[in-house]
């Protein structure tokens, strides 16, 4: 009897730590009327794949960047990735428009993609519920490039 129920604890330890996959998606959506081109200073293997940028076409979105993980999906993690371990924004972030206008966002100032907090940034997750847990197995994160940005604009 003591074996079945040492068997059934180790069974139920294994069953609820077992660290789960997830993923996070990173969107760039443009609900302005111009094509932009979003750049950073930061050169690494990341940029290495985008020499010329990402250009998103007016009211059209991209994934530009996928992050999977042990664990579950959460926002601190999404930004964590971006900002400091893959370090995709870099210090300095450029949206240039069809028409050569832009906007320079940079990380010291915290304005633009840096402010997490602002309200270009949507972060949406799904939940997967296990046998005995429930954890967020996917994540977005979209920043939202608007036509107000675009009226903001330096001139080139």
């Amino acid at each position: 009897m003591k074996k079945l129920g040492f068997f059934l604890c180790l069974l139920v330890i294994a069953l609820t730590s077992c660290d789960h996959a997830y993923s996070i998606d990173y969107k760039l959506s443009n609900s302005s009327g111009h094509a932009v081109t979003f750049t950073s200073n930061m050169y690494n293997d990341f940029w290495k794949n985008y020499p010329d940028g990402i250009t998103i076409e007016p009211r059209q979105d991209t994934i530009y960047l996928i992050h999977e993980g042990l664990g579950s999906a959460h926002l601190y993690k999404a930004k964590d990735y971006l900002l400091s371990v893959y370090e995709v924004y870099g210090d300095t972030i450029t949206f240039t428009f069809d028409d050569g206008r832009y906007l320079k966002y940079t990380k010291e100032v915290g304005n633009g993609p840096f402010d997490f907090e602002g309200d270009h940034y949507i972060w949406t997750t799904e939940r997967n519920q296990g046998f005995l847990n429930s954890w967020d197995y996917y994540g977005c994160l979209t920043y939202t490039i608007t036509e107000e940005d675009y009226a903001n604009c330096i001139e080139p």
